[in-house]
């Protein structure tokens, strides 16, 4: 038997366990093909940085590039067989992190802020009934007290504070709820029926709120 090091897992942990190559291949995987695109969700990542993992991962297998590499040029990237595979890898990982999830803070406050952003890395805009939309969230016993979603031709973007759009729609709830739908551990239509989320704005697009968002387990 080989020595612990030389085994499988140790191999892939060596080889994509770092924080931000799996996050650069769940954003590929979940649309984004272009540097910016890339980019836009995880902002947090330097392009530098970005940058040198998708190098690697070019040089590992996981992605492939298409188009020029002359300066100017738009280049595509695109999964491999072998980065597709680890679709099955992420969702479990999203999946674990969903069920064993410890409380945001120490104090247990979820950070609105932070919910906001997994949100609207999850909102798919192909499936909005409004090819530009504004979704605000309103916490009415909470601060901040607002926060929203838009989504427009440059993509989605949120922030906290009062939308800077006629809201499509308004979601009130409270934070620690919306939290828990988000994560799938309680259902929009049972905290709907008990009062904890209510609408302002058309029965239609109430109706189809729930499904404008892919799961937290790929998202956040």
């Amino acid at each position: 038997m080989p020595p612990t090091e030389y085994g499988p897992v140790s191999v892939g942990a060596r080889l994509i366990g770092d924080r931000w190559t799996m996050l650069i291949v769940r954003e590929i995987l979940t649309g984004a093909s272009g540097f910016n695109a890339i980019h836009r969700g995880l902002p947090a990542l330097s392009r530098t940085l970005l940058s040198s993992r998708l190098r690697y991962l070019e040089r590992i297998g996981v992605v492939s590039r298409h188009g020029s590499r002359s300066p100017g040029s738009r280049s595509e990237y695109r999964l491999t067989a072998s980065g597709l595979a680890l679709r099955p890898v992420l969702e479990a990982l999203g999946v674990w992190a969903r069920d064993w999830q410890l409380a945001p803070t120490a104090d247990g406050e979820v950070n609105v802020a932070t919910l906001m952003w997994q949100m609207q890395q999850g909102i798919q805009p192909e499936l909005l009934p409004l090819r530009e939309l504004t979704l605000a969230f309103q916490f009415p016993d909470s601060h901040p007290s607002h926060a929203w979603i838009h989504v427009g031709p440059e993509g989605p973007r949120a922030s906290i504070g009062a939308p800077e759009h006629q809201p499509d729609l308004t979601v009130i709830v409270e934070p620690e709820v919306l939290n828990e739908l988000w994560w799938g551990r309680r259902a929009c239509a049972d905290a709907i029926m008990r009062g904890d989320v209510g609408f302002e704005g058309p029965a239609q697009l109430a109706a189809s709120y729930p499904g404008w968002f892919r799961p937290a387990s790929l998202s956040a």
